[in-house]
């Protein structure tokens, strides 16, 4: 009962990380970690953030390496909201 919590929460990290890596690889807004002085509490958190990017970046690699994924390139030429 106590590992299932457990790994619930970790798994609920990970999404979380997972996302923000998401959000500053779209839009380049990352949270601001400069702002925080304990020097461990910044390095967990770099790594943390780490991690997500690191998860991030291995499910579009495998996204892209997958035929089961393709990328559209007509919409993102034509852009938002263009007819086909």
């Amino acid at each position: 009962m106590v590992i299932g919590r457990l790994m619930h929460y970790v798994g609920d990290a990970l999404l979380i990380s997972t996302v923000l890596a998401g959000i500053k690889r779209q839009t380049g807004l990352r949270p601001d970690i400069d702002r925080i002085s304990e020097p461990t509490t910044k390095g967990l958190l770099e790594k943390y953030l780490g991690f997500g990017e690191f998860v991030f970046d291995s499910s579009v690699a495998a996204a892209t390496a997958s035929s089961l994924f393709q990328k559209d390139m007509l919409d993102r030429l034509q852009g938002p909201g263009a007819s086909r």
